[in-house]
């Protein structure tokens, strides 16, 4: 039976010491480690109840997360990254504050207010002997009783730099444990001996391992759901004045949206209201979609129906939200007993799916993240990345982060490779997202014939002549490029390129895919992204899409230097001028026999 294996063991205590570190310009500085003193609301330090206390189910608000990875991390400690990206991706589906940091920008900035994320080997990071681990580090490696060389580990402490928020440590003496401790993470339900804040991870075996109590309704969604099945409780509101309820619920990747979706809203009100000013509005993703007036009939149990616009719905995270104003009678102002209003968890959100599908049967950008979440433990998937560039690290992670809360299945498998050191098994077996600056990716020269806007050597820039439209923008326009193509040594096999001219236009590439609002405006197998602008086309057909905005396409040509936009389209002369201006011409000698004639006219009453 396929299972993992767990070894724990004491927690040990590392006493707090002072030392110097080197900062990023290469110049030393002392850090003295500051000891936390206990507080009261120090969060509890138990793997065991993960995804807590990074993330919160039960909170409205959510602390911020800063995922550490080593200054110059090798292909398998970028792996770990992106597998414990995607796991706390699913293990909050989507909602707990993810960034990231390198070694060296952590080492010279103040993180409170900040839970931390190490993922790597020890040696990458000395400024972790501050913190009272209770696997601690000794000549750059974790120490343990019982820690075997190739052993993952996964531990927790108190943050000495902000006692409210926590150091969780994905890490290993060696590149195979770390992939053991982080593949142990994506699978959640973690074991702990005799210290709670410690677990030793012998070995993780490969096949598929049922989560517990996984949360499958991030890939399978029935049509119609309940608030209770969102689970929700039935809400009161009381009081006077306007009261906001949110309920957030998921469409899953690999789905299109159909039209007839509605919400049925139940819910009763308290009689003593101002019928006249009392009322609920009704919002999907902050859009206005309906509206009730509270009344004599709404004392009573009453069912109100809102359609939902299909184009209001996201794929991933949507958000559905009641403002429901309560007023008093001008006879009982200040007095605000008796006003209420109960939302019923038995109301029923009603969203038909259909298997996402392009009309043309090729790939399309309109159902990412398929097909890289087509595996449940993305072992299909592979990052292909520069090897010296943290921007890039950082749209990968926030692209795994969201792969994972897509999919329930466990352990992750996706991988990371560098672009220069691409294994044939990565070529002929793996889905690819290539993600950086087409300057720094070697495989883009090797793409460039098969892609829908190749790049010259040497340039970030997209040729984009053979366009419909091209725009004169300023040579600082910072724009992201994605690319969908069939892997050309193996057609079963998918390429994604995110893409951009500047590190800035890069992350926007990356937003694309990430924020549901731009995912929605993604069609074809090109996209160029302006901001919040996205065109996207399918360069196959040379069709633009109807569904965005037409002021995107984009060639930054370098003799632009006005921020003025000036555009060249061709322009249609023909002789269809002939009988529009013989028209004109006909009515202008119209116009003038008019005036004539009154004048005419004028003058001879004049002399009578």
């Amino acid at each position: 039976m396929n299972k993992l294996v767990y070894v724990c063991i004491t927690a040990a205590t590392l006493a707090s010491v002072s030392l110097g570190l080197i900062n990023k310009n290469g110049l030393a500085q002392d850090i003295v480690t500051p000891t936390p003193s206990p507080v009261a609301n120090s969060p509890a330090t138990d793997l065991r109840l993960l995804p807590s206390p990074l993330y919160q189910p039960d909170s409205t608000t959510q602390d911020a997360s800063i995922l550490v990875i080593p200054d110059s991390p090798t292909a398998d400690e970028m792996r770990a990254a992106f597998i414990v990206s995607a796991s706390f991706g699913r293990m909050s589906r989507g909602r707990m504050p993810l960034s990231m940091a390198t070694a060296s920008q952590f080492g010279t900035s103040v993180w409170t207010n900040y839970n931390l994320i190490f993922v790597g080997k020890p040696a990458a990071f000395p400024i972790l002997s501050q913190v009272s681990l209770p696997a601690p580090i000794a000549d750059t490696a974790f120490v343990a009783p019982e820690l075997q060389p190739d052993d993952g580990l996964l531990q927790m402490a108190i943050s000495p730099w902000d006692n409210t928020q926590v150091v969780f440590v994905v890490g290993g003496n060696t590149d195979a444990g770390l992939l053991k401790a982080a593949q142990a993470l994506s699978v959640g339900n973690i074991q702990t001996g005799s210290s709670p804040a410690l677990a030793i991870i012998a070995d993780v075996h490969a096949g598929s391992i049922t989560l517990t109590g996984a949360d499958t309704s991030a890939v399978s969604v029935p049509t119609g759901r309940t608030f209770g099945d969102l689970g929700y409780a039935t809400k009161t509101v009381s009081g006077s004045g306007t009261n906001t309820i949110e309920f957030l619920f998921d469409i899953p990747p690999g789905y299109a949206i159909e039209e007839g979706a509605y919400v049925d809203l139940m819910f009763n009100t308290s009689t003593l209201l101002d019928y006249a000013r009392s009322g609920m509005v009704v919002y999907i993703n902050n859009k206005v979609t309906g509206s009730a007036r509270f009344s004599d009939e709404t004392a009573q149990i009453t069912v109100l129906r809102i359609n939902i616009p299909a184009s209001f719905l996201f794929i991933g995270n949507n958000s559905l939200s009641l403002d429901v104003n309560l007023a008093l009678p001008d006879c009982c102002a200040g007095e605000s007993f008796g006003l209420w209003a109960v939302i019923y968890s038995a109301s029923l959100l009603h969203i038909p799916l259909a298997p996402a599908t392009t009309s043309t049967g090729l790939l399309d950008l309109s159902i990412y993240p398929y097909p890289f979440t087509s595996d449940p433990g993305l072992s299909n998937t592979a990052f292909v990345l520069p090897q010296q560039d943290p921007t890039a690290w950082a749209v990968a992670v926030q692209l795994a982060y969201n792969l994972g809360r897509s999919v329930v299945g466990a352990p992750f498998y996706l991988t990371a490779v560098y672009d220069e050191q691409i294994p044939d098994e990565v070529r002929q077996n793996y889905d690819w997202i290539v993600i950086g600056l087409p300057s720094e990716l070697p495989v883009m020269g090797e793409l460039r014939d098969m892609l829908p806007a190749p790049f010259e050597e040497g340039s970030n820039v997209a040729d984009l002549t053979k366009q419909q439209i091209v725009y004169r923008l300023p040579v600082d326009t910072e724009l992201g490029y994605l690319e969908l193509l069939a892997a050309p040594w193996n057609h079963a096999r998918t390429i994604l390129a995110v893409v951009g001219n500047s590190a800035g236009g890069l992350s926007r590439a990356g937003d694309a895919l990430t924020i549901p609002i731009l995912r929605n405006k993604l069609t074809g197998d090109f996209a160029i992204v302006n901001g919040e602008t996205i065109t996207s086309m399918d360069t196959r057909t040379r069709s633009e899409a109807e569904s965005v905005s037409p002021s995107a396409t984009a060639e930054v040509i370098p003799a632009a230097a006005t921020p003025i936009q000036s555009v060249s389209q061709p322009v249609n002369v023909g002789r269809d001028w002939i009988p529009v201006a013989a028209l004109g011409l006909i009515i202008l000698m119209a116009m003038i026999l008019t005036v004539v004639l009154i004048t005419g006219i004028k003058n001879k009453q004049s002399i009578k």
